[in-house]
């Protein structure tokens, strides 16, 4: 058990847990930190085939408020369960389903499971309130993503209707990931297309490059052409880009970052697919020695990711033989499927019958929308973090 200052991640107070199923009291006097913010990191170092189990409460005074049970469990069980009923088709719980679906005070991960198990079971009768849920404001924005692809997935005739409209009310960053959604089918990228030329849809969502990677593969007619007149007169998406760039760049400060809540930053957004001190997945690049790129070259790959990809790191595109439009990280090829991993490090296998095309983008599988899902303060605090991890030897040289 370990106490560390949220500003440094300086670690204050730790002990060894007892080797036993006994609690025990232990009590930590630091007037030194009165007022400071500090998080607490319990570990599990039990590296065996066996298990071990670790518990804390009883805090006093109570500066972590502990429910009776833990919050985390339960939404893993939802998340399982809604997972297994979609997967085999267990009718009885559609019900159940839809009451999870619509609880507010649910975790929005296992209502984004909740939604997929609804459409598995019954699209046509939930298409309409999936689409309410989409179009709600109050509603999480992962939870109207993932309401959106669910609806993108299926036959239904009103699924693409349903989805711009919604756009005309998204914000930013939900705009575009409607968008890719309505891309990755032909049917769906024309009416994307109808949409921003009468417009309904903005016409800057047709700079994006990995929007408009995605419409080369699904080919609605004269794609090009109609994208270049939809942009015509807009800044260039490098220059905004760019000036992004440039102003985080000037705004970082050191002397004001907190690694501890870079490294949270860093758990929240970059560890489902990077590997750092043998923590994280293996999905991107490994980033043992990142801090020796410098804060600058540290900016720039995660403000625009595809500026400097390597081949190995490109996404792939498959157009299969329906119009559809899946892409990722190839993997491997496993018999007679492809498999390759989606933005959030997940595996998925298509089989190559179904594919029409293959073929590899110039663009990296890492999202490029950091700019706006991390916050100025808490992407200070990242490239802060980042640069403390810099090979020692090398940064002397």
């Amino acid at each position: 058990m370990r106490l560390h200052e949220a500003e440094t991640g300086k670690v204050i107070k730790s002990v060894q847990p007892p080797r036993n199923d006994v609690a025990q009291r232990i009590h930590w006097d630091i007037p030194n930190y009165a007022g400071k913010k500090g998080y607490l990191e319990v570990v599990d170092r039990n590296n065996g085939h066996s298990y071990a189990w670790v518990a804390v409460g009883r805090f006093s005074p109570e500066v972590v408020p502990m429910p009776a049970v833990i919050p985390s469990q339960i939404d893993l069980r939802q998340k399982s369960a809604a997972e297994l009923a979609a997967q085999l088709k267990i009718e009885k719980l559609e019900q159940p389903l839809e009451d999870l679906f619509l609880d507010e005070s649910a975790n929005e991960l296992s209502r984004a499971a909740a939604v997929k198990a609804l459409m598995a079971l019954n699209p046509a009768k939930h298409a309409s309130e999936v689409g309410k849920m989409l179009a709600n404001p109050a509603e999480p924005e992962k939870l109207r993503e993932e309401c959106a692809k669910t609806l993108g997935e299926t036959k239904l005739p009103d699924a693409d209707a349903i989805i711009v409209a919604a756009i005309a009310t998204a914000p930013q960053g939900l705009q575009s990931q409607l968008a890719l959604t309505l891309a990755s089918k032909t049917e769906g990228a024309e009416a994307l297309l109808i949409a921003a030329e009468t417009g309904k849809a903005s016409r800057q969502l047709f700079q994006d490059k990995i929007l408009r990677d995605r419409l080369a593969a699904s080919k609605p007619k004269d794609y090009s052409q109609r994208i270049d007149v939809l942009t015509q007169g807009l800044p260039t998406a490098n220059a905004e880009r760019q000036k992004l760039i440039d102003e985080r760049a000037a705004a970082f400060s050191a002397n004001t970052a907190s690694l501890g809540m870079g490294m949270q930053v860093f758990k929240k957004n970059c560890i489902v697919c990077h590997q750092l001190d043998r923590e994280g997945a293996t999905v991107g690049p490994q980033l043992d020695g990142v801090g020796n790129r410098g804060a600058d070259r540290l900016i720039e790959d995660i403000l625009d990711p595809s500026r400097n990809v390597d081949p190995a790191f490109r996404v792939t595109l498959f157009t299969t033989k329906d119009g559809d439009v899946e892409s990722g990280l190839f993997r491997r090829e496993e018999g007679e499927m492809v498999v390759y991993a989606d933005t959030t490090g997940k595996e998925h296998s298509l089989p190559k019958a179904q594919i029409a095309e293959r073929r590899q983008s110039q663009l990296s599988l890492m999202p490029d929308n950091f700019g706006q899902v991390i916050k100025p303060k808490d992407f200070n605090d990242l490239i802060a973090y980042l640069l403390s991890k810099g090979h020692k030897d090398e940064a002397k040289k």
